[in-house]
């Protein structure tokens, strides 16, 4: 994907009008590439519509220590009835990345119903240490993920 189609996709109009609900998960509930994730620590959103060809998915890892827990959030484009294209992957990891996202810019693979292995990642240089175990740590990278992918908060432009 080149870099001027990312970015109109991101410049496209969407809005997450609710507060995501996270529940626990079970593998082979979701479509690809999400149909494997799942387990006894891992809590998640349906997929959400933010447009109507646009779509957010939010995981939280859960752990003894912050250390061992993660964030993730996709953005994902609905390709033809059942397919999906990620736009854009956001992980957090304290124990070893922090926040950052990966992008299909600039690669030449078709992530069409897959993640994005080997994609492009950037740092997100960020002084906060969240903890997706908290509401209110969800609620922060959940923001930053929509404020990343160019996604309005609340309906009618109230924040969440």
């Amino acid at each position: 994907m080149k870099r001027h189609a990312l970015k109109a996709q991101k410049l496209q109009p969407k809005r997450l009008a609710e507060k995501p609900v996270f529940k626990a998960i079970k593998k082979g509930k979701f479509p690809r590439p999400f149909a494997r994730m799942g387990g006894p620590r891992m809590s998640a959103t349906e997929l959400i519509d933010v447009s109507p060809s646009h779509q957010v998915f939010f995981l939280w890892k859960d752990g003894q220590i912050l250390t061992d827990r993660s964030f993730y959030a996709w953005l994902v484009k609905r390709v033809g009835t059942s397919s999906l294209y990620p736009l854009l992957e956001m992980h957090w990891h304290p124990s070893h990345k922090g926040l950052h996202i990966k992008t299909p810019c600039q690669a030449t693979v078709d992530y069409t119903d897959r993640q994005l292995p080997g994609a492009k990642e950037l740092d997100i240089r960020t002084v906060e240490m969240y903890d997706p175990k908290d509401e209110d740590g969800r609620l922060q990278l959940i923001g930053k993920f929509c404020e990343i992918a160019g996604i309005d908060l609340g309906p009618e432009g109230a924040l969440l």
